[in-house]
């Protein structure tokens, strides 16, 4: 945990030296329901204790580029979303959402929405295809997967999705 807090510096600075402003133009680094990112990011190391930095940097990093970075082939996007649901546990120790953090401009959603068939690999997969829609697209250096300690704690199967898209198309369906 004293590893994970001592890199909240650094994860902050990156998501404060974002174009994100607030109303005198300096960067924001306060969530959509007023909490510091710090406070968030602090709350995230609480309930994964097993996260690594690593872990905290891609939560930061999804919610200032959403799924951008994964979409070059929609096509194969719905083939992979089709695949990791399939061969997914049927339960897993992460939730069913969570929000991104800071400005919380995007929503991990779990693949056991699509396993347990609430949502179809279609429905899913537009959803996130329509959130990719006009996002740059980071560098793919910048691009870093979980942790083999988180993967291994939480067992995570999400994409993200737009927070508005989510909260009109998915989450009424949970």
């Amino acid at each position: 945990m004293k590893r994970l807090l001592y890199c909240l510096s650094v994860v902050l600075l990156l998501a404060a030296c974002q174009n994100t402003q607030n109303e005198t133009g300096s960067p924001s680094v306060t969530g959509g329901d007023g909490a510091f990112c710090a406070e968030a990011l602090i709350r995230y190391a609480e309930r994964y204790p097993a996260a690594e930095p690593t872990d905290l940097y891609k939560l930061v990093f999804q919610d200032l580029y959403g799924p951008g970075h994964l979409l070059a082939d929609t096509a194969a996007a719905r083939r992979y979303i089709s695949r990791e649901a399939e061969a997914m546990p049927d339960s897993t120790a992460f939730p069913a959402y969570e929000y991104t953090l800071c400005d919380s401009h995007f929503v991990r959603v779990n693949l056991l929405i699509v396993k347990h068939g609430t949502m179809t690999v279609e429905q899913l997969a537009s959803a996130v295809i329509r959130s990719a829609e006009g996002l740059p697209v980071p560098n793919p250096k910048y691009v870093l997967s979980h942790s083999a300690a988180f993967k291994e704690a939480y067992q995570p199967h999400y994409r993200i999705v737009r927070r508005d898209i989510f909260e009109r198309e998915i989450l009424p369906q949970l």
